[in-house]
């Protein structure tokens, strides 16, 4: 419903208690898996094993992310991307590749201080002991697309925050 994709707020408040039972399950389920996780780092760690994690540059459409975060994304007012994520056409792939990611808008999350990105880094600090940027270079520019196209080839090399965000992180968490 267009109340709970635009995240109205009596609407959330609805959908909580309609749906309370199956929301504390998994949020129990998320929770047991935290600890368990928490545990198996910790027996690693002492062990000195090292945890290697991935940030995945881009975060799908549907994920509570970009609900939750709709400004910081390249949306129309219907909530669907307006643009999207892939690889320019090259000697792989004469049509590029369409990965449908909704693309940053890169302005909106500068305003934040860069804030959700400082958030995710954080998090993932807390899972793992060392992170790798999966497809880091859209960090510096990313390949857009139209999101109605049927193909890469219409997309276009767009700026990303590259040191900006890197140095916001760096103030953020050390």
């Amino acid at each position: 419903d267009d109340e709970l994709r635009f995240r109205d707020a009596d609407a959330l408040v609805s959908a909580k208690v309609r749906l309370n039972d199956g929301w504390y399950f998994h949020a129990f389920l998320q929770y047991r898996f935290r600890q368990q996780w928490q545990e198996l780092k910790r027996y690693a760690n002492q062990r000195g094993i090292e945890i290697i994690g991935d940030i995945p540059i881009f975060v799908a459409y549907d994920s509570s992310d970009v609900w939750a975060n709709q400004m910081l994304f390249q949306l129309d007012s219907e909530g669907r991307p307006h643009t999207v994520a892939g690889v320019p056409p090259d000697y792989f792939s004469a049509d590029g590749q369409l990965w449908g990611n909704p693309a940053y808008d890169w302005d909106a999350v500068r305003r934040t201080g860069f804030r959700w990105w400082i958030e995710r880094i954080r998090t993932t600090f807390q899972l793992v002991d060392i992170a790798r940027v999966d497809h880091f270079r859209g960090l510096v520019a990313s390949w857009n697309v139209p999101a109605d196209a049927e193909t890469a080839r219409d997309g276009r090399w767009v700026p990303g925050p590259g040191k900006e965000l890197f140095e916001a992180i760096s103030m953020a968490l050390g």
